[in-house]
């Protein structure tokens, strides 16, 4: 009886241990499962859950979840990097409190020639959290001469950004200046004398929502609203 009694005792313990230190790995494997299924891929990706006390990940919450990522993909949309990190997380459930981090290197969509690149910071609840987008001048001067070629075949020599919303463009022995903004479906649009064009757009499978565009820095910076949410699938 008494080495019987031993027996479940210790099983006892090995279960309880098991429960306190692999509950963050085995939740980390499910969190990195929930991602993959949303469609998030990336060449080498860390997934990271913590919680006090560890077992209560094994029912699905976690205080703290942190993802990691190079060479990023979701979806259509893709970027260089991310780290990223949401707060009371239900795993099981796959929605969060909020979400804070920043993706390096993301792909914005033009109308003519290659991608765009722009960070974006992210910070606030996990269904309407703040994104702020900065695009590079060069990255925009290059949007802009692809987009004036293909709508009104003028070969563009330069473009200055002046704040708060004012895109300069220098063409063969002219200048023209217009207004930044954004269009009705969530593209950022340049409007000049010539009329309007639209010169970058975000991913439409990225739930993300362009508020307004301004000019800081000399560099296009962009106020939009993040809902992580739907990343999650919850």
């Amino acid at each position: 009886m008494r080495g019987c009694l031993f027996v479940l005792i210790l099983a006892a313990v090995v279960v309880g241990a098991a429960s306190w230190f692999g509950a963050p790995v085995l939740a980390s494997t499910v969190a990195r499962a929930a991602l993959e299924n949303a469609g998030f891929r990336a060449a080498s990706s860390t997934v990271t859950v913590i919680a006090d006390p560890p077992p209560k990940i094994l029912l699905g919450r976690a205080d703290r979840l942190r993802i990691v990522g190079a060479d990023v993909d979701f979806r259509t949309f893709h970027a260089a990097s991310l780290d990223l990190v949401l707060t009371d997380v239900d795993l099981l459930g796959r929605r969060a409190a909020t979400i804070r981090g920043s993706i390096e290197s993301a792909e914005l969509a033009t109308s003519d020639g290659p991608a765009a690149t722009a960070d974006v910071v992210i910070d606030g609840s996990a269904d309407a959290a703040a994104a702020t987008i900065d695009v590079g001048a060069t990255a925009v001067n290059d949007a802009v001469a692809g987009a004036f070629r293909r709508k009104f075949g003028v070969a563009v020599i330069g473009t200055e950004l002046v704040a708060p919303d004012i895109l300069r463009i220098r063409s063969a022995g002219s200048t023209v200046e217009g207004r930044l903004g954004v269009d009705a479906n969530g593209s950022i649009v340049l409007t000049t004398a010539l009329g309007s064009s639209e010169i970058l757009t975000i991913d439409r499978s990225v739930p993300l929502t362009l508020r307004s565009v301004s000019v800081v820095g000399g560099n296009l910076r962009i106020a939009a609203t993040l809902d992580a949410q739907a990343l999650l699938g919850g």
